[in-house]
């Protein structure tokens, strides 16, 4: 056999051998499993979507272990119940969501504005917004998970980040400047409420 037929033989082999390990691989975020808590009752389906059949159903603020995400919709399950739950039922934080009482806990201080930094020690690019400002999801404005510290403006002001978008998982109040974001939120902060 020719230098080049046993090369590309080689080649074959090693190609072979890596797409079984690619090819389960599924879409959407990884093999790990998070705390969450439901926010309503709700169906749970066989696959991410309403054309599947349906495998259960649960009640409105229990607690859940969410296997994987895919879009919008996940895998979750109960202590009796696994399927496939819309991601807008689901709660990241420190329990179910709950209309006028998820408001965030004082002191909050309002006017003001507030700077946040890429880098450490108010370093990097810095982006600022005004008392008022909203953002949903910082991905459409581009610095989604890109802050590392945040500069509370000298008129004082508040600024409520969250670590998903529409102000889902984890949140904190800030109202004091921080050279290093806590490591929840360090590169990490997707909504955010400026007051």
């Amino acid at each position: 056999m020719s230098v080049l037929a046993r090369v590309f033989a080689g080649l074959i082999l090693v190609l072979s051998l890596n797409l079984p390990a690619t090819a389960v691989q599924p879409k959407g975020s990884a093999g790990w499993t998070t705390d969450g808590w439901t926010n309503f009752s709700g169906t749970l389906y066989h696959g991410p979507g309403v054309k599947y059949p349906v495998t259960g159903s649960v009640e409105a603020g229990i607690r859940i272990r969410v296997d994987r995400c895919s879009q919008l919709w996940c895998l979750i399950h109960t202590k009796s119940d696994i399927g496939w739950m819309s991601l807008d039922n689901i709660s990241f934080g420190q329990g179910p969501w709950r209309a006028f009482i998820d408001v965030p806990k004082l002191p909050v201080r309002y006017g003001g504005n507030v700077c946040f930094y890429t880098g450490a020690n108010y370093s990097g690019l810095e982006t600022c917004y005004n008392g008022g400002y909203v953002s949903h999801d910082l991905y459409l404005a581009g610095v989604d998970n890109s802050f590392r510290s945040v500069r509370i403006g000298t008129g004082g002001g508040s600024v409520l980040a969250c670590r998903d978008r529409n102000f889902r998982s984890y949140c904190v109040v800030l109202n004091q400047s921080m050279p290093q974001l806590e490591g929840l939120l360090s590169s990490a902060i997707s909504s955010i409420r400026v007051y």
